[in-house]
């Protein structure tokens, strides 16, 4: 399973470093992955797009969840089912 993400931040935003990291969970409990960082200029309201996240073979049912760590930001976890 492959996710991908974007954000951005409000216009005339002081900048700085975005620490994110992908959340995975399923009957096997819950992974946080990596961290990644991408440094945004002040001021950027661009479209950014985060690291491709890859899960191979989930156990089961369950959810992929984007958590920015800086600047702290909540983004709903994403649902999917597991086909055959």
């Amino acid at each position: 399973m492959t996710t991908t993400g974007t954000f951005h931040l409000a216009p005339n935003g002081p900048g700085g470093t975005v620490f994110y990291h992908w959340v995975h969970t399923d009957s096997n409990g819950t992974v946080a992955g990596q961290v990644y960082s991408i440094v945004v200029a002040a001021g950027d309201a661009t479209t950014h797009s985060v690291a491709t996240d890859s899960w191979n073979a989930p156990a089961s049912p369950g959810s992929v969840q984007l958590v920015f760590t800086t600047p702290s930001y909540s983004v709903t976890a994403q649902s999917f089912d597991c086909r055959p």
